[in-house]
């Protein structure tokens, strides 16, 4: 697997995520006795998204260490079962690292970790705006905005029929990527001067079935390549980009946080036939948590402080972000549209790019005007 990420931009814990979801994840076999003990916190895993990419890294870490790992899964997207759960956890057993979403627990967890400061918190996917205090807690929050300014300019230079879109769904995360996908298709007209229309749409709901029919309504508006932010409900697109010809035609999709095509091809080689238009998975942007988290720990064993506490951005420049360059990427990219992506990411890392984000706007009107543009 090559990376590029500023040249080396990419990555995403491709056989890994593929194995958590499948459930036949590594062991942690270099454990020790008296080893240091890690817990990994969320509602579950197999999601096909955050939580499965946040396990692997607790594996690879694990792994790489030799401790012990302790997975806690609550069941539910329930804020008071996340938290009581969370309490009890920390209870049972002292962890020299806790690893997980910060979803359902941030209001918590400034009070929390005060009452284990022998305990180090590292949460990732937490929003640009959250507040961690306290000398044992990390947030890794992730600049989607700068991944996502790189994907609408893959698109524009991709599409056949000159219209892009994507599809995404109202929430400060979730506006982040459009914020900077909007940023990325205007840029892509404005300053590469392709001429290329394109549409910005929110879901309704985000099961299968909606992200099938919202999918043809995008084709049937114009579009030929479209970025579904969808995670686990990928399929939904593949397939309707499939009835509309796939990606010989040009009707393509991208995923959305780790490498998609290559987990639902191993599907389709076990004989699955679930994974109909896998095909059209061009490339996924993706949020690389192994490497932000295992910078951390490095800082933290090493007593360097390199990485200093509380909330940090991981964009571009940080690897926090990326967006995969599989053999079927290149197979299927020209190597000028490669190269024009070397060169956005490259403006991106150095800062002469500074590509907008939702939590740049004092309001939701704000956004709303930019994105209505």
């Amino acid at each position: 697997m090559k990376k590029i990420s500023r040249r080396d931009f990419l990555r995403g814990s491709v056989a890994g995520v593929a194995a958590a979801a499948l459930g036949a994840m590594p062991g942690t076999a270099l454990a020790e006795e008296g080893s240091k003990k890690l817990l990994f916190f969320t509602a579950f895993i197999g999601d096909f998204g955050l939580s499965d990419m946040g396990y692997s890294a607790a594996q690879e870490v694990c792994e790489e260490y030799g401790w012990d790992m302790t997975l806690v899964e609550y069941g539910s997207y329930d804020a008071a079962l996340a938290v009581n759960s969370f309490y009890d956890a920390l209870e049972t057993t002292h962890y020299d690292y806790f690893l997980g979403p910060d979803w359902y627990i941030s209001d918590i967890l400034n009070d929390t970790v005060a009452e284990y400061p022998d305990t180090t918190f590292i949460l990732y996917d937490t929003g640009r705006d959250t507040v961690y205090e306290g000398d044992n807690i990390y947030g890794i929050s992730f600049a989607q905005n700068e991944s996502s300014f790189v994907a609408a300019i893959l698109q524009a230079e991709m599409t056949k029929v000159g219209k892009i879109g994507v599809l995404s769904t109202d929430s400060p995360i979730l506006n982040d990527f459009s914020t900077g996908w909007l940023a990325g298709a205007r840029y892509a007209q404005n300053d590469l001067g392709l001429d290329v229309e394109y549409l910005h749409a929110y879901l309704v709901e985000t099961s299968m079935s909606a992200v099938y029919e919202q999918m043809n309504v995008m084709y049937d508006s114009g579009c030929d390549v479209v970025w579904p932010i969808t995670a686990q409900m990928m399929l939904g697109a593949a397939q309707a980009a499939e009835e509309h010809g796939g990606i010989e035609e040009g009707y393509f999709i991208m995923g959305c946080d780790y490498d998609q095509y290559s987990y639902f091809k191993s599907l389709a080689d076990e004989g699955s036939e679930s994974a109909v238009g896998y095909e059209n998975i061009l490339t996924s942007i993706t949020k690389n948590i192994a490497p932000c988290a295992k910078a951390i720990i490095d800082s933290v064993e090493s007593g360097d402080g390199s990485i200093e506490t509380g909330n940090r951005l991981y964009g571009v420049a940080e690897d926090g972000v990326g967006i995969l360059e599989n053999d079927y990427y290149l197979e299927n990219t020209p190597e000028e549209v490669r190269e024009v992506i070397y060169d956005i990411i490259d403006k991106i890392g150095s800062g002469e790019i500074e590509v907008p984000s939702y939590y740049d706007f004092d309001t939701y009107e704000e956004f709303e005007e930019y994105r209505d543009q």
